[in-house]
């Protein structure tokens, strides 16, 4: 299969592209402005939103 770029996250995966615990992922989750997505029974992360997100918190301003 080929190497795909993740459009999506699971909080496992976001947590380990951020170098945080997944309690912390969960606690993340239920901040306003956090990106996430129920999509059917499933809680998925954008992968862009995501990485915005974190350098908005970050201070670092990144034009794309």
């Amino acid at each position: 299969m080929e190497n795909l770029e993740r459009l999506a996250y699971t909080a496992t995966e976001a947590a380990q592209v951020a170098s945080v615990s997944r309690p912390t992922i969960y606690r993340w989750m239920h901040l306003e402005g956090f990106p996430v997505a129920h999509i059917g029974g499933c809680t998925r992360i954008p992968a862009q939103a995501f990485k915005h997100w974190l350098n908005e918190q970050a201070g670092v301003n990144v034009d794309e």
